[in-house]
């Protein structure tokens, strides 16, 4: 890729701008938390106008690679955390797996009627049938980074206690422990949702700030549903990897 902005590409300047300064932050020559240079510096390096300069930054800024700061100026932010679409991970696991330390703040444990859509995923055909609820804030070195909704379907007459959460974190370990319920299969969606108020306090960022939803039906070890969960990652922190392959025919 070139460090020259073109003015002849019919690509916008502040388009080709954003493109150079975001590998500057892929490749590491800025590092994460500190500041990039002024507009009055960047100017002269790449013959381009402030306005241009503006208008990258807040594209890279909209994107979340950079954050700014009132008084203080921009500065690059943390890496996105990488997750496999065809990886069946906890978050524990995730986070462990970047060094970062897992956490969770538990916003409620409760017995909870199941919807339709549950029934469904879980393929629940009792009428008395009552799903265990785990709502939570997940963070990662103490930094919010989703929310996570849980609706276990647990073995005839058990239960989960909000102490057991606290304790385990990692609801995948707690149920392979104390139940014997392997994560082994799961079918998950993913859309963009744009954060609403609660969900923008929850995770200390701005209202309408885009969210990554997937909603996960978890199968273990005999191939039966025992688990539906939304999960809403911060969009500045999140990006899903998938490699694709091309049948070819004979």
């Amino acid at each position: 890729m070139s460090s020259i902005i073109n003015p002849f590409n019919v690509v916008p300047k502040y388009h080709q701008l954003a493109a150079i300064l975001k590998r500057k932050i892929d490749e590491g020559d800025w590092k994460t938390h500190t500041p990039i240079p002024s507009e009055r510096q960047l100017e002269p390096l790449y013959n381009v106008s402030r306005a241009t300069i503006r208008q990258a930054i807040d594209l890279l800024v909209r994107q979340g690679y950079l954050y700014r700061e009132h008084g203080r100026g921009t500065f690059v932010s943390p890496q996105k955390l990488q997750k496999g679409i065809q990886e069946l991970t906890s978050f524990s696991e995730d986070m462990l797996s970047r060094g970062m330390k897992p956490g969770q703040i538990i916003l409620e444990v409760a017995e909870v009627e199941p919807t339709d859509q549950m029934r469904q995923r879980l393929e629940i055909t009792s009428n008395t049938q009552k799903l265990t609820k785990i709502d939570r804030v997940r963070t990662g070195d103490g930094t919010p980074m989703g929310i996570q909704t849980s609706y276990l379907l647990l073995p005839q007459g058990q239960s989960l206690t909000r102490e057991e959460v606290e304790v385990n974190g990692s609801i995948y370990s707690l149920m392979s422990e104390k139940f014997h319920l392997i994560p082994t299969e799961a079918d998950e969606t993913l859309e963009v949702v744009l954060a609403t108020p609660r969900e923008a306090e929850l995770l200390d960022i701005a209202e309408s700030s885009p969210l990554l939803l997937t909603e996960r039906t978890t199968y273990s070890q005999n191939r039966r549903p025992f688990e539906f969960v939304k999960i809403l990652y911060r969009g500045d922190r999140y990006k899903y990897f998938a490699r694709l392959t091309r049948l070819i025919s004979q």
